[in-house]
């Protein structure tokens, strides 16, 4: 379900969507001098992330969308294993969730907001392969 070629080993792995191999973001979603930075190309397969000025800016409605999900998520296990708890007890866990996971949340919403718009290409090697291999004989 979640291996190689799938969108979600993209998203979970923080890997390139079109080759699964090169890493996403400069540094780790914790690590706070590269917190959200993505790399300008993929390291294996060339692909440029920024698809166009301004690309992540849709990413915010992905962003606000974890956020949802992670109210319902919390409100459901406070239904289920705290019922008698206050609504102040519920909105404190959840701006402590929301503090501790904002960066994780930040950076999933960019792998997925990129994901929406480039596919998996299994067979992409082969292919730089085969185009590098033509410009090498075109040249001579």
């Amino acid at each position: 379900m979640i291996g190689k070629g799938t969108k979600l080993y993209s998203i979970f792995k923080m890997k390139c969507p079109r080759c699964h191999e090169g890493d996403f973001y400069k540094g780790h979603p914790y690590q706070f001098s590269t917190m959200g930075e993505v790399k300008e190309k993929c390291d294996k397969c060339g692909l440029k992330y920024s698809l166009e000025p301004s690309f992540y800016h849709g990413s915010y409605y992905v962003t606000y969308a974890l956020g949802v999900a992670l109210f319902v998520a919390i409100w459901v296990l406070k239904i289920f294993f705290f019922p008698e708890a206050s609504p102040g007890a519920l909105l404190i866990a959840i701006l402590i969730s929301l503090v501790i996971l904002s960066p994780l949340m930040y950076a999933l919403s960019k792998i997925i907001w990129i994901n929406f718009f480039v596919k998996y290409e299994k067979n992409i090697f082969k292919k730089k392969n085969v185009t590098s291999q033509h410009d090498s004989t075109v040249k001579k």
